[in-house]
């Protein structure tokens, strides 16, 4: 790691160098100035649109353009390539890590993700971070996404602790009249996308999407179930998925009216939770939906007054195959969640320099059911558990333009909700602008993750005890960053951070071989994130990236798990063929990482590779990709219930992806409006 951090310092002088001679190369590059000179905007980090180097926070922004040059199909693919962040995956769901933290299992509950600013947590689980396919969003419908690192519980309440992911779609008058996808790839990928614009007479747009897809999986080899009764350790069919996607929003005038639904079902091929070996009978099914109106409105020469009103649901059937005797239990849980809420927010100029925000939030659980039951070989009721909670906050954020330098940020939340009491999560932070191409910002918060209905109140007296007095997650950040734009050509970034997460809910064995959650650990974290971005010649872009950590947990039994002390990321872009191809390269490094049974699983080296064309005659677009060139061997950290330490991941795979998108004249549109800002 010695050499790629020389690597990225001769980086940095190469495109110093570079810099001061682009007043000679202007001419030459302006073909390519939509690429890279594009100027990238946040709304999620303060409620409204500002630049990168305003918002108070270290932000990536992953914009449209990079979506299909880089061949993403998913959001844990895009994750996978940005500054800081890791992978990893059990067969089921994706999970995603940052700044050292990633529990094998924890099912994402510690990060936001926002869709238009539309909170994807869900009131069972507690959980918003379905990245697979499980995301019910396709990637061509995104505009950009805003990945927003640090704590925001200041603005969006629970669960805002090590990022947010705000998903920004494109309106219906960026959007193509039809666009019709279809993918297929490796152990058996096929999906099919239609989606339509169109402009509806009197101001109003409508964009509609929906996708099926049905992957086969792979037959898969697991040493610990090599026996003659479970055949020899090899799953055969047993790792497929299949599910659906749609989208729709309309814009009219003022007001914005969104729908999302979807739903994923996965089989299960590791056996997990003492489940048959190599049986198709045991699946995950996640579904995922909401119906949002929202309403945006100029007050003033300077007052924006938001408001949106909602209805979210979340469904869940699991279905597991025990081995019991002469049949099989067939054993079926998972939960039913049904909630509204109403989110308004005012944002004017006040007396004094700068801007404040004041907001409130308000929502209701219709339904928070979790349930089990055995349905076979005769039917016997385990578990109905249906606490409805309801929530109350009120916010504000104030911006001060301290000086021509200087701004500074205060911010603060206040939650009141029926199970957890009151939590009250400050935020400040402080800007200094040497020039106008740096910032230097000083940031603390405070954020909190309310125990989920599961881990609370869960109890079926055979595997888990429930816990009514679980306490709230608190976590306590200090960060500071450093971000400069070398001219036309170069961004530097470096970003040390410290947070302190204390009352960490864990499952904690019992002695009757049961498990409690309980707030069990205290963690100390510390690291440093460098990044060179920028041109390494009128053709060639270049992103390089390092993140190095270390923590320490008090509870020994969690040191480290799935925790790599340094990530590195590297990637290539290139336009050949007079901008007609665009080929990209990346490479993903994982230190070692320790597994829940104390073992180790080996560094990660990975190797993808995307050729991707422009609009080619017709109005035909195609992508094909290689992920894994070198098809190296390598090992994810298992989660907690299955019968492996380790999990192994694919090899060499590719797809391939053809777009339709016809060159047809329409009806003239009315302008599309900015995009509401981000919401709960």
């Amino acid at each position: 790691m010695i050499r790629f951090f020389r690597f990225l310092c001769l980086l940095g002088l190469l495109g110093s160098s570079q810099a001061q001679n682009s007043t000679n190369e202007g001419a030459q590059a302006k073909p390519e100035a939509v690429l890279f000179d594009t100027l990238p905007i946040v709304e999620a980090a303060s409620l409204h649109a500002q630049s990168l180097l305003e918002a108070p926070a270290s932000v990536t922004v992953i914009t449209a353009e990079d979506i299909q040059q880089r061949g993403y199909r998913t959001l844990a693919e895009v994750l996978a390539d940005v500054r800081g962040f890791f992978v990893s995956y059990d067969r089921n769901y994706n999970y995603v890590g940052v700044r050292g933290f990633s529990l094998p299992g924890d099912y994402n509950t510690r990060f936001l993700v926002l869709l238009n600013g539309h909170s994807l947590v869900e009131n069972v689980f507690g959980s918003a971070g379905y990245f697979g396919q499980d995301f019910g969003l396709d990637l061509d419908l995104v505009k950009r996404i805003e990945i927003v690192r640090g704590p925001s519980s200041a603005l969006y309440g629970s669960n805002g602790m090590f990022a947010t992911i705000n998903v920004i779609t494109k309106s219906p008058v960026e959007f193509e009249p039809w666009r019709i996808v279809a993918e297929t790839g490796s152990f058996g990928e096929r999906k099919a996308q239609v989606s339509s614009s169109q402009y509806l007479g009197r101001g109003a747009n409508l964009l509609i999407s929906a996708s099926v897809f049905n992957n086969i999986g792979q037959s898969l080899y697991f040493p610990e179930f090599d026996s003659p009764a479970t055949n020899y350790g090899r799953a055969v069919d047993t790792d497929g998925e299949k599910g659906y996607h749609t989208f729709a929003n309309l814009i009219w005038r003022n007001w914005s009216f969104l729908g999302y639904f979807n739903s994923r079902e996965k089989l299960v091929p590791t056996g997990d939770y003492g489940t048959v070996f190599n049986d198709r009978g045991t699946k995950y099914v996640d579904g995922r939906g909401f119906l949002e109106s929202a309403y945006q409105r100029s007050i003033g020469a300077e007052g924006e007054l938001r408001w949106r009103a909602y209805y979210d649901q979340y469904r869940s059937t699991d279905r597991f195959d025990f081995p019991g005797g002469p049949a099989v239990v067939d054993g079926r849980q998972g939960g039913k969640g049904d909630w509204v809420g109403t989110q308004l927010t005012y944002r004017f100029r006040a007396p004094w320099k700068g801007f404040l925000t004041l907001g409130s939030e308000a929502s209701w659980d219709l339904r928070a059911l979790i349930y089990a039951y055995e349905a076979a070989p005769e039917y016997v009721d385990v578990l109905e558990i249906n606490r409805r909670n309801r929530s109350l906050a009120a916010f504000f954020q104030q911006e001060w333009n301290l000086s021509r330098r200087w701004t500074a940020f205060l911010g603060g939340r206040l939650d009141d909700s029926r199970y957890h009491g009151i939590s009250l999560t400050p935020r400040l932070g402080l800007i200094y602008r040497p020039s106008v191409q740096s910032a230097l910002k000083f940031l603390y918060g405070r954020s909190f993750r309310d125990p989920n209905a599961n881990e609370q109140f869960y109890d079926d007296g055979i595997s888990q005890i429930s816990n009514p007095d679980l306490r709230p997650e608190r976590m306590q950040t200090f960060e500071a960053v450093f971000e400069r734009e070398l001219g036309e050509r170069l961004e530097l970034s470096a970003n040390a951070y410290h947070y302190r997460l204390g009352q960490l809910i864990t499952a904690v064995p019992l002695d009757d071989a049961m498990i409690q959650y309980q707030n069990a650990a205290l963690i100390h974290s510390t690291g440093l994130e460098l990044e060179v971005e920028g041109r390494l010649s009128p053709w060639l872009k270049a992103d390089a990236s390092l993140a190095l950590q270390r923590s320490s947990y008090s509870n020994n039994g969690y040191l480290g798990v799935n925790a790599p002390s340094r990530v590195g990321k590297f990637l290539l872009e290139s336009p050949v063929f007079r901008q007609g191809l665009w080929l990209s390269g990346g490479l993903q490094y994982l230190s070692e990482r320790r597994t829940l049974g104390g073992d180790a699983v080996p560094p990660v080296y990975l190797v993808n590779f995307t050729a991707a064309s422009r609009k080619l005659p017709g109005g035909w677009e195609a992508e094909a990709g290689i992920h894994n060139l070198f098809n190296r061997r390598y090992w994810d950290p298992a989660s907690a219930g299955q019968p492996m330490d380790r999990i192994e991941q694919d090899g060499r795979s590719f797809f391939v992806r053809i777009t339709w998108s016809p060159q047809s004249k329409q009806k003239p549109r009315a302008a599309s409006r900015t995009r509401l800002a981000p919401a709960q």
